[in-house]
């Protein structure tokens, strides 16, 4: 991201932690925009972590959570947190951690999607993401639905985190037709989770109207909103 290269353009970055660090997308970001800086990556999911170690064995890899944080104090230069905040069962003690590993001084980045200001094709991600939430939330996962615009910068403030600089990252690119089938066989999968709940039937229904609407509108990731905070 070139406004998150331009922002830290001549600060001195050596260490960061990324929580919720899944699949290890955003260590790709973070690679490209501090090439020199050792990364550790933690995940409440031993199975998430287990792609990441092999595509960046460079990177270090931990199981743990963002709201027990197994580091000392003042560690990192920069910690973030990137599509993980609706997964948080506790946002503001997760932050509260995060600033506690942050060196004085330090950054946290925050990569999120949002749930407002989309386009149609936008809007049939957001369906699908509300709808697997939904699910996960059945089978006592902690999956909230996605935060709005306005919603975000407002939990990074009431954590005391500074804000210094925000932009969206509207980049997703519209998926392919030939896709659209795998999308909706991946939601009946995880539909069949919860086969014997109450709430079966309106999901059925609900991933029919999904199954129409991108063969309507098609399908586009949602933008995500970008925050750097300093710590106080």
């Amino acid at each position: 991201m070139k406004q998150l290269t331009d922002f830290f353009e001549g600060k001195q970055v050596n260490r960061i932690l990324d929580v919720g660090t899944g699949t290890g997308d955003f260590v790709k970001v973070l690679k490209n925009v501090f090439p020199k800086a050792e990364i550790t990556g933690v995940d409440p999911l031993e199975e998430s972590l287990q792609e990441p170690k092999r595509i960046y064995p460079d990177v270090h890899f931990q199981k743990m959570t963002g709201e027990k944080l197994a580091f000392e104090n003042n560690q990192f230069d920069v910690v973030s947190i990137s599509m993980a905040l609706h997964h948080l069962p506790d946002i503001q003690a997760a932050f509260s951690e995060m600033k506690r590993v942050l060196k004085p001084g330090g950054w946290i980045i925050i990569n999120e999607l949002v749930s407002d200001g989309l386009n149609p094709a936008q809007e049939v991600h957001k369906m699908l993401h509300h709808f697997r939430s939904t699910i996960d939330r059945m089978l006592g996962e902690h999956h909230r639905e996605a935060f709005t615009r306005a919603e975000i910068p407002v939990i990074i403030q009431i954590a005391g985190i500074k804000i210094e600089l925000q932009f969206m990252d509207d980049r997703g690119n519209p998926d392919l037709p030939e896709n659209y089938r795998m999308r909706v066989e991946k939601m009946e999968e995880h539909l069949e989770r919860v086969k014997e709940n109450a709430e079966y039937k309106t999901l059925k229904q609900q991933l029919k109207e999904f199954s129409k609407m991108i063969e309507v509108h098609g399908f586009q990731p949602s933008p995500r909103m970008v925050i750097v905070g300093k710590k106080q």
